[in-house]
């Protein structure tokens, strides 16, 4: 049976954390985590359809 990864298996590269946070919010997209930000380098978490955890990041 498949089990969904709670852990991030892959992440995406945003120039613009902030336009890819509410892409995928205004598209109904599960984000399980808030922006984080350290420094210049900013990153959040959210599920794909499968119910895995994928990051967006800046750098």
């Amino acid at each position: 049976m498949f089990k969904p990864s709670n852990n991030v298996l892959f992440n995406f590269y945003a120039k613009d954390i902030d336009e890819a946070y509410q892409f995928i919010k205004s598209n109904n997209i599960a984000i399980v985590k808030e922006i984080e930000r350290i420094g210049n380098f900013a990153y959040f978490n959210f599920l794909d359809p499968d119910g895995n955890v994928l990051m967006i990041c800046n750098g």
